[in-house]
């Protein structure tokens, strides 16, 4: 009994640990509120160079009255110069095998090229019937357009009926200031006046292997300066562009420690 008390205690302890290192946050604007939280590991990161990382996202639009909140209508995100996003080597997927097709068929025909994976809920809104709350599963797979890096986001719900679709993020470099790779997609192109996404649960992780070497697509560093063992940097810049001309950002920044 004292061994499983102190094995449940370590393992309190370690999800506490966790916890701690997410960081919260909250903008509200107007008739619109998100909270965005978010988590970086391992904790520990090289001063110098990149080592892999898995991200953990959970973001939430809400109107603080109880409606259905605005339509995002274009979503970016800015990553941090000291994060690398690495696909040298990864197996691609293609538009073709993801749309339409459920999670099942999306993974059976990609799943070699998936790098995240996690749950949405939304509402569906049909003509002269209103909105209705839905829930499925997002799946993020590596893919190529003419030549150029791309992410596929694959979003399937069968209620109330089977619909999948894809959001396209661009993969831009960014030349100048803390930010040196832009994700960018338009969501009415993907769903038209389909849905209005309110929340999203997401893991970002995935290590491959290429020519013998392990590889991350996910990776960054710990930018303290100097002999400082630790720092908070911003990881990543988001801009919300919703209907009616609100656009919102929010950024997400991260606490490290230096790997010795």
């Amino acid at each position: 009994m004292r061994h499983r008390r102190l094995a449940w205690l370590a393992t309190a302890v370690g999800l506490l640990a966790c916890v701690s290192l997410a960081q919260a946050t909250v903008i509200q604007q107007g008739n619109l509120r998100i909270t965005v939280l978010s988590q970086v590991l391992p904790y520990k990161l090289p001063r110098h160079g990149t080592a892999p990382i898995a991200v953990f996202i959970s973001g939430h639009l809400q109107e603080p009255h109880g409606g259905v909140p605005a339509q995002l209508q274009r979503l970016s995100v800015a990553v941090n110069k000291h994060g690398l996003l690495q696909s040298r080597g990864l197996p691609t997927c293609k538009l073709s095998q993801l749309q339409p097709a459920s999670s099942e068929r999306a993974m059976a025909n990609c799943g070699d090229a998936l790098i995240g994976s996690g749950q949405f809920w939304a509402h569906i809104v049909l003509p002269d019937q209103g909105a209705y709350p839905t829930h499925g599963r997002l799946l993020i797979f590596n893919g190529k357009e003419q030549g150029h890096p791309v992410l596929y986001t694959h979003i399937f719900t069968s209620n109330p009926f089977f619909s999948s679709f894809v959001l396209d993020f661009k993969i831009a470099k960014v030349k100048k200031g803390a930010y040196g790779t832009e994700l960018s997609a338009s969501l009415p192109e993907a769903l038209g006046s389909w849905g209005y996404v309110d929340r999203i649960k997401l893991t970002l992780k995935r290590k491959y292997t290429y020519r013998g070497r392990q590889l991350s697509y996910f990776n960054a560093g710990c930018p303290a300066p100097g002999s400082t063992p630790r720092t908070v940097y911003p990881l990543a810049l988001a801009t919300l562009d919703f209907a009616a001309g609100l656009s919102i950002k929010a950024k997400v920044e991260k606490p490290c420690a230096v790997r010795e």
